[in-house]
């Protein structure tokens, strides 16, 4: 008779804090063979979002990704679950792919492989359910990969004549003569190349990963969720076309102020502008919707 009321105890605990042990000790279990296995890329990884410019913003994804996945933890764990069938299947598939990238030498495929295996352990831990919970997470794992350099050239060209040709008809509105050939302005007093790194690529992916995150935290509402999320890509066109032209017309005047720590301060500028831009956006969204609701 002594048995039966620690048992029921238990049993009422585990159903009061709303996750059961044996799925946590599996998640466990099967991450630390993860970390293990995957353990090379892990380092790669965080090396290049340490020292890498062009990946600051990947540097904060994965410490977003495991806040929110702690603070979903319970509701991603909250009943026992038999296990998806499909998360067996999805080892499966990941386990030839990180062969393929460990013999190919890709870290790339690395990363997905790991990502994908990382999915597959949460559905066999916790279900649909759980990977459905914590699929915001693993979105943001995303924001850790470089552009692949076969897929880099082609995603900054038609940036690079865009911002070129904003940027033209800009100063002509100003009024000063420029000539554009291609992503090359000419102006009075200095020429202007649109380079690769001026394209508005990282901007756009470091606008892209703001306007989720703070979409996530500051906004319910899903349709203003993703106008905030959309906003991204014209912030990030803006703000590349100002910076150009800031910098044409410091050249006129001062050219010493366009390269070095000045160029990179007028960048950070532009990038405060391009938040400031999404936040505006932000504002007049939530005033707009509220003034239709208050509307009989």
């Amino acid at each position: 008779m002594a048995v039966s009321p620690s048992v029921s105890f238990e049993q009422g605990a585990a159903g009061r804090t709303g996750y059961s042990r044996p799925d946590w000790a599996l998640l466990a279990a099967m991450l630390l063979f993860l970390v293990g296995s995957y353990w090379d890329t892990l380092v790669l990884t965080g090396k290049m979002l340490t020292f890498s410019e062009d990946m600051a913003h990947g540097f904060f994804a994965p410490i977003v990704a495991g806040y929110i996945a702690w603070q979903r933890r319970h509701s991603a764990f909250s009943s026992p679950e038999i296990s998806s069938p499909w998360g067996l299947a999805v080892l499966m598939l990941a386990a030839p792919l990180g062969l393929a990238a460990m013999l190919g030498g890709s870290s790339t495929v690395s990363r997905f492989a790991f990502l994908i295996s990382l999915s597959g352990c949460i559905l066999v831990a916790g279900g649909y359910r759980a990977f459905r919970t914590l699929l915001l997470p693993l979105s943001l794992l995303l924001f850790t990969f470089p552009i692949p350099t076969v897929l880099y050239g082609d995603l900054t060209l038609p940036l690079q004549l865009l911002a070129s040709r904003l940027s033209e008809i800009v100063f002509e509105i100003m009024g000063f003569s420029v000539i554009r050939d291609g992503n090359i302005l000419e102006l009075p007093r200095q020429r202007l190349s649109v380079a690769e790194a001026c394209s508005g690529l990282r901007s756009l992916i470091t606008l892209g990963f703001f306007c989720i995150v703070y979409a996530h935290f500051f906004e319910r509402r899903r349709w203003v969720r993703f106008v905030i999320i959309g906003a991204a890509l014209p912030a990030a066109i803006f703000l590349n076309v100002v910076r150009i032209v800031a910098t044409g017309l410091i050249g006129q005047w001062r050219p010493q102020y366009t390269v070095g720590v000045y160029h990179d301060l007028l960048g950070w500028l532009c990038f405060a502008l391009g938040f400031g831009m999404v936040l505006l956006t932000h504002w007049l969204t939530s005033k707009a919707a509220s003034r239709s609701a208050a509307q009989p």
